[in-house]
């Protein structure tokens, strides 16, 4: 299945929009990024947005955790197509205004159809997918571009470097604090990984801490932080040009709504487990803290392409630290 999820998301980036005018867009993406033009273009975010909302749902309402079934998967599957029809709309408009394509209602109807049947593939690929301590495939698929993009950032990033914009030595930093995040999700997840073995040799069948706990936080502050940005940028419009307001709003928002997040989790465990779990769950919560502001303040205030964002890094992490866990037999099979 993790073979046929890479296999699919490479295919799919090459099959273009119904309708789309090849030779016209070739020319306006001369420098490569046809791939936006697929059909594959939305990637996992419409699923990723759905999933994220129901998770903020779920750690608000915890008794909805364990009435989680066909009547769920359901309701977010309609969400996500829907929502793939809706932006997959505002792309074929887009591109309609850009003359990339005929503005008549059979290109809009096809091209939706394309959206939307990508969407519902990479649902299915989402739930078939089964790795060890993850919720749902979702993760495979969102970090999937991202690594296969990283040739491309090193790349670029080495462009940068040579063509003279910045000096060599400006790499330290950020090469250096993208170690240290490494380093610092690494340990996080042998921790959360030890603690699932220690409660295990006790004989606690329920004994771990799902990965989730270490994923969606960052996630979902960022979204929260979204909306938060916006109340402001409407009132002054002129915020939307100063980046340091973006880099000091995340900075604070991240630093209050990440371990809300984290400690939501708690209360999907009965009483007697919170005080166990509260001091693993403090240290994730102070890594992804440090990892997230950190990674924002150096993207402010650099142009190397080759940062990521600190959710990103997060997810990218836990997902090759659990292949390689897989690759080696460490952990049993995923489905």
């Amino acid at each position: 299945m993790i073979v046929l999820a890479v296999a699919v998301l490479a295919i799919g980036a090459r099959i273009p929009i119904p309708g789309l005018d090849l030779a016209a867009a070739s020319m306006q993406f001369a420098q490569g990024g046809l791939e936006r033009l697929s059909i594959f273009a939305l990637g996992a975010l419409p699923l990723f947005t759905v999933l994220a909302l129901a998770e903020i749902v779920r750690l608000l309402l915890p008794r909805l955790a364990n009435r989680e079934g066909r009547t769920g998967r359901l309701l977010v599957g309609s969400l996500v197509l829907l929502l793939s029809a809706l932006q997959g709309y505002g792309v074929l408009v887009a591109l309609m205004a850009m003359g990339l394509m005929d503005e008549t209602a059979a290109s809009l109807v096809v091209g939706i159809a394309g959206f939307v049947g990508a969407s519902a593939l990479l649902i299915w690929l989402a739930d078939a997918i089964r790795l060890p301590g993850f919720d749902s495939g979702i993760w495979l698929l969102l970090t999937i571009p991202m690594l296969a993009a990283l040739p491309r950032e090193l790349a670029s990033s080495a462009e940068v470097i040579r063509s003279g914009v910045l000096p060599a030595g400006s790499l330290l930093i950020p090469v250096g604090a993208v170690v240290i995040a490494v380093g610092m999700v690494v340990a996080v997840n042998r921790l959360l990984a030890a603690t699932g073995r220690h409660r295990e040799s006790r004989g606690d069948r329920d004994g771990g801490i799902p990965l989730a706990v270490l994923l969606w936080p960052p996630f979902l502050a960022n979204i929260v932080t979204g909306y938060v940005i916006a109340l402001p940028v409407i009132a002054v419009p002129d915020l939307a040009s100063a980046p340091w307001f973006f880099a000091a709003i995340s900075a604070v928002s991240d630093s209050v709504l990440i371990p809300l997040f984290v400690y939501g989790y708690l209360r999907l465990y009965p009483a007697p487990r919170r005080e166990e779990l509260r001091p693993v769950l403090t240290i994730v919560a102070a890594v992804q803290v440090l990892i997230c502001v950190g990674l924002d303040l150096l993207n402010a205030v650099t142009v190397l392409p080759l940062l990521p964002s600190g959710g990103m890094l997060i997810a990218c992490v836990t997902v090759l630290l659990v292949l390689g866990r897989l690759a080696t037999g460490a952990v049993p099979d995923a489905a």
